[in-house]
């Protein structure tokens, strides 16, 4: 299993990328490697590239259940990859869970999650003059 990460220190996220296929004996150890780059890293939000070959079963698993694990500690996550099949079957089983065809879509997609958790979304409050017409 060859899983490469990178953490994009100016947005404080975590792309995590695997490029080759995993069965189910690897499933663990995956998991395993994810949680503990999030922990190490700590990131804002969190982005999943898989490559053509690696949508396996087994990988979608594995980031089923990081998507279900760190969303509910509040961390956002996105999902490229460019099989449609893979990509059907993700939002399937997770419909909340963003997924797109290349990785700088799901980098802006995590850069908005962020932005909206932050507040920083939030339209400004009105700050002119208002009339009231009796």
């Amino acid at each position: 299993m060859h899983l490469r990460s990178r953490f994009l220190a100016e947005d404080n996220l975590l792309l995590i990328t695997l490029d080759e296929p995993i069965g189910t004996e690897q499933r663990a150890a995956l998991a395993q490697s994810v949680d503990q780059l999030v922990d190490e890293h700590q990131p804002a939000g969190l982005v999943f590239t898989l490559g053509p070959a690696a949508g396996t079963a087994a990988a979608v698993s594995v980031i089923l259940r990081t998507y279900r694990h760190w969303a509910n500690a509040g961390v956002p996550m996105a999902v490229a990859t460019p099989p449609a099949a893979v990509r059907y079957l993700i939002r399937a089983n997770q419909p909340a869970l963003p997924v797109h065809t290349d990785t700088e879509d799901a980098l802006r997609a995590v850069r908005a999650l962020v932005r909206r958790q932050a507040g920083a979304d939030r339209p400004e409050p009105y700050k002119g003059e208002r009339r009231v017409r009796l």
